[in-house]
C-alpha cells in the first residue's frame, strides 16, 4: 500500500523543518548569525529539497500524487485528482519524512531508501506498509 493509503486508512498520508536559524556569538557583543533555512533544512532521500511532486505506488497498483510543498504542507490525490487528504509533513532526515493529517493530527512516518539499483522505496515505520516513490513534474493545470 502507498503512503496515501496507509494514511487514507486512518484518514489517508508522503516543513521543509524550515528551521529557525541558528545564531552564535562573537567574541565583541552578542551579534547574531542566521543561517538561512534552505541550508538548515534535511533533505529528501533523492538528496534534493523535499518539497515537490511525487508518486507513490503501493503493492496492489495504487497510485497517489502527492505535493509536497515549501511552507510544510502537503496534499495527496487519487489518480483521478480527487483530493484524499492534506496536512503538514517534516522532513526529519534523508531517511525519515512525517506526515500529519489534518483529519486527525496524528503524525506518521515513513522510512525512505534508495536501493542499489536506484529505486526509492518508502515504508510506514508503524505498519511496514510501503510503497516506490518518484519524483515528477507537476501535473498540468486544467
Amino acid at each position: 500500500m502507498s503512503r496515501m493509503t496507509v494514511l487514507g486508512a486512518a484518514f489517508i498520508l508522503a516543513a521543509c523543518s524550515g528551521g529557525a536559524g541558528e545564531s552564535a556569538d562573537t567574541a565583541e557583543g552578542a551579534s547574531e548569525t542566521v543561517i538561512p533555512a534552505a541550508l538548515t533544512q534535511s533533505l529528501a532521500a533523492d538528496g534534493q529539497p523535499p518539497e515537490g511532486w511525487y508518486q507513490a505506488v503501493d503493492d496492489e497498483a495504487l497510485v497517489v500524487i502527492e505535493e509536497l510543498r515549501a511552507d510544510g504542507t502537503f496534499s495527496f490525490v487519487d489518480a483521478q485528482g480527487n483530493l484524499m487528504v492534506e496536512g503538514s509533513y517534516h522532513q526529519k532526515t534523508p531517511e525519515l519524512l512525517c506526515f500529519t493529517a489534518d483529519a486527525d493530527g496524528v503524525e506518521r512516518c515513513f522510512e525512505d531508501t534508495i536501493d542499489e539499483d536506484g529505486v526509492w522505496r518508502s515504508k510506514e515505520i508503524d505498519t511496514g506498509i510501503g510503497s516506490v516513490i518518484t519524483r515528477i513534474d507537476p501535473p498540468e493545470a486544467e
